[in-house]
């Protein structure tokens, strides 16, 4: 991850704009220090006819984090990715930290808002089993992060996050996201050179745009092709605009022929909800 801050107008690789950390157990109130408090798990004896049996109470569970998403980004095919969600729909990410050899079940948690109650998707249901740059889903004898549909817009006074022994209640910001309508996004000027020598930077540019009359956040699913590779994925775009703002987004590559005699064409593909782009570079060998 880079060593520099996002920007609020851009945020790359992330999975979804983070609006509150939890350092704390779940059902414990998080001081104003750093230091996560921990529960001792303890070992319990039971005693059936001749045989005794030892047990120890499931792992600490501590929650990391929550972030909203509009859409999620995942393997589409085994060589790219694209973007998943209806346009009436958003996410919910929470991360699960377990500390021992497992933690509860995916069923134990839940997320409530104005008198609905919405369970955590299970990692078989998802359009892909591990989102991109997230790692793996939680399952119960590891950590991993949850994800819950939710209605867009979802207007609630409390939106809470419940697991066994504890809950949480998000903050005003995350209600404030989660209140958005959806809207629209349009991308446009997109600009790449035509030819390069191989070891030479291509440098893709684009127009990203929030046409429509509410913020947002704009998520797209970026891929390349070529000049040796037949399809790779490369990143999650994401950038937060308010209605009519716009902004200039790059990506920069080196590509190479590995000493290679042929000119090949390479392919730079931005796909999001309402549309795609794609620019075509001929990558010659060198002069």
């Amino acid at each position: 991850m880079p060593s520099a801050s996002p920007t609020r107008r851009e945020l790359l690789g992330l999975g979804g704009t983070t609006l509150a950390v939890l350092t704390g157990c779940l059902g414990t109130p998080t001081g104003s220090d750093d230091e996560s408090p921990t529960t001792e798990r303890t070992p319990t004896t039971e005693t059936t006819g001749d045989r005794t049996t030892t047990t120890t109470e499931p792992a600490d569970v501590t929650v990391s984090n929550v972030q909203i998403t509009p859409e999620l980004v995942g393997l589409n095919t085994p060589d790219s990715i694209g973007t998943f969600g209806d346009r009436d729909e958003q996410f919910v990410l929470v991360t699960v930290l377990v500390d021992g050899e497992s933690g509860p079940p995916v069923e134990a948690f839940e997320l409530s808002a104005d008198g609905q109650t919405f369970d955590p998707t299970l990692p078989e249901n998802l359009p892909s089993y591990t989102l991109w740059s997230r790692g793996d889903p939680y399952e119960g004898e590891a950590s991993g992060y949850l994800v819950f549909s939710v209605p867009k817009p979802l207007e609630a006074p409390e939106v809470v996050f419940r697991g066994p022994g504890g809950q949480f209640e998000l903050g005003a910001d995350a209600r404030s996201t989660l209140a958005r309508p959806p809207t629209d996004f349009s991308v446009s000027d997109v600009s790449a050179p035509d030819r390069v020598e191989s070891g030479s930077e291509v440098t893709l540019t684009a127009t990203i745009e929030n046409t429509g009359p509410e913020d947002g956040t704009f998520v797209g699913a970026f891929n390349r092709s070529g000049p040796l590779v037949a399809y790779t994925p490369i990143k999650r775009v994401e950038a937060e605009l308010a209605a009519g703002e716009s902004m200039t987004w790059t990506y920069s590559y080196i590509p190479s022929l590995d000493g290679g005699t042929e000119s090949r064409p390479m392919y730079l593909r931005l796909n999001w909800r309402g549309g795609s782009v794609s620019t075509e570079t001929t990558v010659k060998p060198p002069s």
